[in-house]
């Protein structure tokens, strides 16, 4: 059998409540007409919340996965803005200490994401000397004979950042050389990326392979429910106008990413979260200039969770008919398992979705996808089998659950208390 409830879906409902009811939240809440406020409190509910140890803890465990296949020294950057038309290793080198690492971060920058991943990578070398090479310059990767560049960031969103990064190290003749000599090999590691991050950087010419740890969640992969679906992209367009950023109303690229770090909020996130107002219009980011605050950052639990099964699935239905009976009773393949199988059935197949749905990483949720089909419940191309039917106790009387459910669905808790008067 299956395992039974993951252990990151344990008070999911306490923690999904945290942030909703700090103060500064509340007052952004209050930023929005009457009859939006129900669907701004959805948004808050439906946010990925990453911690400092959820986020430390994932990507030590993927560099060090995947420098275990790397026979040699493995050279690892934190990812920062840089000029792709520029040699990378000549503008950070020191001309008169050639083996001196090179400045993981510019003087004066934004330091969340590059000082976290700095931070990782200073640990690592530490306690894996001659393995790791922190930010090493050009002479030092010639002189340890690296066979591998991992960049490493928290996000990858639209992919610019991270393919301007390698672009600017690709403009060295002797990284050129060595990689078409099969010498060393471009990694891109992050803790997530959005499936758009992922093609751009995966197109770059040194052919790197992109690792994450977590699908990035989208408010385009948050399963919502018809009638809201449209209602949310509307009010990030109507309220970004308010903020000085209104290009970035969806987020840098129109990422529209659902997922805030502790350290700090990604721009690929909707600028009604970060951005100040424009001098014409009144606006209170929840996470101003992209910081998280003391008080929100107490809402950050400390692992990933599961969103619950039953709000999932019954999310327009006054009573359980939404649902499959599995979900109610004790799950042979467990909840998560039967989740994923009842979201199948309603044809979401985006491993994103299903990810951020049951709380799993990409690793685990690969892992359950592929026991489902090695027992006949899914199809490789992920569709219910009868099998798979039966275990969600369908029947001829309950064909018409199904279709009862969202289209999209909900994989986001929504605190029923907190819910204003219907109509928005």
């Amino acid at each position: 059998m299956m395992s039974g409830v993951h252990s990151n879906q344990v008070n999911s409902e306490n923690i999904a409540l945290r942030l909703p009811n700090t103060t500064r939240a509340k007052d952004w809440l209050s930023q929005f007409d009457f009859l939006h406020q129900e669907i701004a409190v959805r948004l808050l509910s439906s946010l990925t919340l990453v911690s400092h140890s959820a986020f430390e803890r994932a990507l030590q465990s993927l560099i060090e996965h995947e420098a275990s296949a790397i026979e040699g020294p493995v050279a690892l950057y934190a990812t920062r803005e840089a000029d792709p038309n520029r040699n990378y290793f000549e503008v950070m080198g020191n001309p008169h200490s050639p083996f001196e690492p090179l400045s993981a971060v510019p003087p004066g920058a934004d330091l969340g994401s590059e000082a976290r991943c700095a931070a990782l990578i200073r640990n690592l070398t530490k306690t894996a000397k001659g393995k790791f090479l922190n930010h090493p310059s050009l002479e030092t990767l010639r002189k340890e004979r690296a066979r591998a560049i991992f960049v490493v960031d928290d996000i990858i969103g639209s992919g610019k950042r991270t393919t301007e990064f390698i672009s600017a190290m690709w403009h060295s003749p002797s990284i050129m050389s060595w990689h078409s000599r099969h010498q060393i090999v471009f990694k891109a590691l992050a803790f997530t990326a959005t499936a758009r991050g992922q093609r751009c950087v995966g197109a770059h010419r040194c052919q790197p392979e992109v690792i994450i740890a977590r699908d990035c969640p989208t408010f385009e992969d948050v399963l919502w429910p018809d009638d809201i679906e449209q209602k949310v992209k509307d009010m990030f367009v109507t309220y970004g106008a308010r903020t000085s950023r209104p290009r970035m109303k969806l987020g840098f690229a129109d990422s529209m990413a659902a997922l805030i770090f502790e350290h700090g909020c990604p721009n690929n996130v909707p600028a009604i979260f970060w951005a100040p107002a424009s001098k014409k219009a009144n606006w209170e980011p929840l996470f101003p200039d992209r910081s998280i605050l003391s008080e929100e950052a107490s809402a950050f639990p400390p692992d990933i969770f599961a969103r619950d099964p039953v709000a999932i699935l019954s999310e327009l239905s006054d009573n359980d008919e939404a649902v499959p009976a599995a979900i109610f009773g004790p799950a042979p393949l467990g909840m998560s398992a039967t989740t994923i199988l009842a979201l199948v059935a309603k044809g979401i197949r985006s491993r994103a979705a299903l990810n951020y749905a049951i709380g799993y990483d990409i690793k685990e949720c690969t892992t359950m996808l592929d026991r489902c089909v090695a027992r006949g419940y899914l199809t490789p191309t992920l569709r219910l089998t009868p099998a798979g039917r039966a275990e969600l106790n369908f029947d001829g009387r309950s064909s018409n659950r199904l279709g009862r459910l969202p289209s999209v669905g909900s994989d986001v808790y929504y605190p029923r208390q907190l819910r204003g008067p219907p109509g928005g």
